[in-house]
């Protein structure tokens, strides 16, 4: 115990004597509080500020980029770089190793910005994570307000789940399961990927996006796309009081080959909801996915495969006593997959309270409750962003 409250206070003690702010932050001289509620968690702003490709329109500061007497560079001052500290305590009382200090748990080098008028980028580097070294995550271009419509392109790694809900905005330190549960051998998930996304909003409300995608993700190095098959993922939603009220659904079509040379073709469809009110934020989605072959079992076996359905279910509520003013924030999770495949099933409940020590500096209290068998966690740290 006596090791983990030194380290907490050295974390604590770095972060106030530095004085640090967010890359973008630093770029505009604003707080933090400005896009987020807390830290990482996005407000309507920052979901604007990320949607203009991290710029504010009519409000970028000169002292910002260098004039170089060429209208057409764009040269950034300075290379917008930030990161971010996560390190907890976990006691797991049922599993060999009772307590563990997960110190870093996650540790990211971030940056982003512009390029052009009408062009950006965001990309960070994972150096640690559960601790793996894991490398790059997201990674992109972003082309915005082509053609002087509202079609935007994003070239690129990223999350196929991030148009609903960025994971990496999350208060939990549980994950949402809904985005990357996987079947049987299958590749493929709602997780990250490479390829392109189109996105076209309306001026009544409505959003759609559509992406292409390789299909196998990203996990094994030196390999892009591991067959000649792609997915197409499509998404529609529709904001309703002032934005207060998103309605979307979600559309999937993929097909992957196995090392065998059997082939699976994957479905995903489903609703999300999410709901914002002045002290509190709900989501709510659903999944259904199909499987026509995961185990990948040949031919000769089994004519046309083994198929699995899946259904997948992610509920959470944060809840801000005092609106963005507040210092201490509560959240409810519920993940929960149940697949024909039994090795698949996930459910748990997670509560986790979160506050502020300064305004990117987070205190964490976590505990999460598997439902389906007798695994509790808990876990309590820091997050820092700087």
């Amino acid at each position: 115990m006596k090791k983990f409250v030194i380290t907490i206070l050295a974390i604590i003690a770095l972060a106030q004597t530095a004085a640090a702010i967010p890359a973008f932050a630093r770029k505009y001289g604003y707080s933090c509080e400005i896009c987020h509620a807390p830290v990482p968690r996005l407000k309507a702003f920052g979901e604007e500020f990320m949607d203009n490709g991290y710029r504010i329109p009519d409000k970028e500061p000169p002292r910002a980029t260098i004039d170089t007497g060429d209208p057409t560079l764009l040269l950034q001052r300075e290379l917008p770089l930030a990161m971010r500290f996560d390190g907890y305590l976990a006691y797991e009382p049922n599993s060999a190793v009772k307590s563990d200090f997960r110190m870093p748990f996650a540790m990211k080098i971030v940056s982003g910005g512009n390029i052009s008028e009408h062009v950006s980028y965001y990309a960070y580097f994972v150096m640690s994570e559960d601790s793996k070294v894991v490398g790059i995550e997201d990674a992109y271009l972003y082309l915005h307000d082509l053609f002087g419509t509202p079609l935007s392109l994003s070239v690129g790694q990223f999350r196929i789940s991030d148009p609903i809900k960025a994971t990496e905005t999350r208060l939990t330190v549980e994950n949402y399961m809904l985005f990357k549960f996987r079947v049987g051998e299958s590749k493929l998930s709602l997780s990250y990927d490479r390829g392109i996304i189109a996105g076209y909003g309306t001026n009544f409300g409505t959003d759609f996006v559509l992406q292409l995608v390789n299909g196998n993700g990203i996990d094994e190095e030196e390999i892009f796309d591991s067959d000649k098959y792609k997915s197409v993922v499509y998404r529609a939603a529709q904001n309703l009081w002032k934005d207060n009220i998103r309605i979307g659904i979600l559309g999937y079509a993929g097909k992957e080959e196995g090392d065998g040379g059997a082939t699976n073709s994957v479905t995903y469809f489903g609703p999300d909801v999410r709901l914002r009110l002045p002290n509190a934020e709900l989501l709510f989605e659903y999944v259904h996915r199909t499987d026509s072959n995961p185990l990948f079992v040949r031919a000769e076996f089994a004519p046309g495969g083994i198929s699995h359905t899946t259904d997948a279910y992610l509920a959470e509520a944060v809840i801000a006593p005092r609106g963005d003013k507040s210092k201490t924030f509560y959240t409810v999770a519920y993940n929960r997959v149940d697949s024909s495949l039994a090795s698949v099933d996930y459910q748990t409940l997670t509560f986790n309270v979160s506050h502020l020590l300064r305004r990117n500096l987070r205190l964490v209290a976590e505990y999460t409750h598997d439902l389906n068998g007798d695994f509790h966690r808990f876990m309590s740290g820091l997050m820092t962003a700087f």
